[in-house]
């Protein structure tokens, strides 16, 4: 390649290796057409507390903001590849530190505001603003060096250190472009609406019960995995917050919702005649426990270890979750570019575990307790609440299997954004996620960030493995690197996976068309009502 750039543009190879797993469409199979109109009512589970994705690190922040803002590239869902949207083509530097995007020259935003190459630069610099306290997005423009206005239509993103997954981080909403015009009303209020150029707005956001997205009439730049590029078919989306899994199942039973997220997996089965089951196998860090390594006891990985061992995660896919979500197979989800399979056979060895208590010096007193020292051995374990997924379930039994091996556990249930900042501050003992992106780069900024993610380790070898996958553009490449930096992990016991997030979506009949985006989460630009 000598010292040329890359092209890359809509029918070109993308920085990625491997496919997402199946997924779906909520659709009726009856060939009817998409009717325009109509309010389609979204039951979800948790509410995003902050909208605005340049400051929000949740995937229910995208799930709301990926319908309000576009992004420079888009991923297609299927094949991962890096396709055109807001930019019509691209060239990488052959060092992954220069990204040169040529733009649309008829995006708008939904103020009226016109999107250009200004506006790209006013994002990136926003984003790794230390005022904005960017808890994922300015992870993902490590090493951010600036963004140089060509021209008009032309854009330099440039590096002071190779950043080979930007391209793909480029087509999350996380870096989704906003108006300019907004930046100066401040961070609180961009938490309550976001405006982009996407082919809806946020019309209403009430924290803990609702978030309305109106239909923009005079949008017509989709990107070229949807099934159409103009305004989306739908008058409004009403998304209401359910924690409750009952109530959320009830309100789709009877109508009161025609789609909800998460369906219960014991109640999956369940979804049948007018009602419609669709599911995706996510892509991304698996649900994981994360012990934080730099705090005592726990920097001891013989300890580490015992733990890991402890956590029968057969029980827990089986009796939690009815063998709807698989049991997890690395620290990275099997739709992961990048993903290798460390654990085929599990982990969970309860005498092994034992022996390795023992070796650590904890051992076992009268009332079951392993002490050392005079010191119980126990661990405060930090998660949120109300808990998807039911991971306060799951919290119950893993605690109940590490009281076997005489382990104490205090389950500590917080709001998300209590949770998502001692975790991001390192003040955790013991906690757990999992996280939704389609690239291995998600090791990096979810599992070892120094800016918004889960310190889960100590291991010296780690940063270096994750910081070579970001210098190459060659996927074979990456992918080795992601295989060795996952088995660090394991072989750490820093993170112990799991189960894979599989979407469970359930919808009524008269829902068409809801399709999964690349990070397996629902999208509604395609989505129509038949009534």
């Amino acid at each position: 390649m000598g010292r040329e750039s890359i092209r890359w543009g809509g029918g070109l190879l993308a920085l990625v290796l491997a496919t997402t797993a199946c997924g779906g469409d909520a659709t009726s199979g009856d060939g009817d057409q998409p009717r325009q109109g109509g309010v389609l009512t979204f039951a979800t589970d948790a509410d995003p507390a902050c909208i605005d994705p340049h400051q929000s690190p949740t995937a229910a922040s995208q799930l709301i903001t990926r319908g309000v803002v576009d992004s420079l590239v888009a991923q297609d869902p299927e094949t991962l590849e890096i396709k055109p949207w807001l930019a019509e083509s691209w060239t990488v530097s052959p060092d992954a530190k220069r990204f040169t995007f040529d733009l649309r020259d008829d995006v708008t935003f939904s103020d009226g505001e016109r999107f250009d190459a200004a506006a790209v630069k006013e994002n990136f610099d926003r984003i790794v603003d230390p005022a904005t306290k960017s808890l994922l997005a300015a992870g993902f423009l490590t090493g951010y060096a600036g963004t140089t206005v060509v021209d008009p239509h032309t854009v330099t993103v440039a590096f002071d250190q190779p950043n080979a997954p930007f391209l793909q981080a480029a087509s999350t909403a996380f870096l989704g472009m906003e108006s300019p015009a907004t930046f100066t009303s401040g961070q609180q209020e961009l938490c309550q609406k976001v405006i982009g150029s996407g082919p809806f707005v946020v019309d209403d956001y009430v924290r803990q019960q609702k978030i309305e997205l109106a239909r923009r009439p005079d949008y017509q730049w989709a990107p070229p995995d949807r099934e159409h590029t103009g305004a989306a078919y739908l008058d409004r989306v009403v998304i209401t917050v359910v924690p409750e899994n009952g109530v959320r199942l009830g309100s789709l039973r009877t109508g009161q919702v025609d789609a909800m997220a998460n369906v219960p997996p014991r109640e999956a089965d369940s979804l049948t005649g007018d009602l419609r089951l669709l599911t995706k196998e996510q892509p991304g860090i698996a649900y994981s426990l994360v012990l934080n390594a730099r705090k005592e006891p726990w920097a001891d990985v013989t300890l580490r270890r015992a733990f890991a061992k402890s956590v029968d995660t057969e029980q827990i896919v089986s009796t939690v979750y009815q063998g709807k979500y698989p049991r997890a197979t690395s620290v990275l989800t099997p739709a992961t570019p990048g993903y290798t399979n460390v654990l085929e056979r599990g982990q969970f060895d309860r005498a092994a575990a034992e022996e390795l208590f023992d070796q650590a010096g904890w051992a076992k007193g009268p009332d079951g307790v392993r002490a050392k020292d005079g010191e119980p051995l126990t661990v405060e374990w930090t998660y949120i609440s109300p808990a998807r997924e039911q991971r306060d379930v799951l919290a119950q039994l893993v605690q109940q299997q590490l009281r076997e091996v005489g382990v104490q556990i205090r389950l500590n249930p917080l709001p998300i954004g209590d949770v998502v900042s001692k975790q991001a501050k390192g003040e955790t003992e013991l906690s757990d996620i999992s996280f939704v992106r389609a690239d291995g780069d998600v090791l990096r900024t979810t599992l070892y960030s120094p800016r918004g993610g889960v310190p889960a380790s100590v291991d010296p070898e780690l940063p270096g493995l994750l910081s070579a996958a970001t210098a190459t553009i060659d996927p074979e490449r990456r992918a080795a690197t992601y295989e060795r930096a996952q088995r660090r992990i394991v072989e750490q016991s820093t993170a112990v996976p799991v189960y894979n997030p599989t979407y469970l979506l359930g919808t009524s009949k008269a829902v068409h068309d809801i399709t999964f985006d690349p990070q397996g989460l629902p999208a509604f630009h395609d989505a129509w009502v038949a009534r």
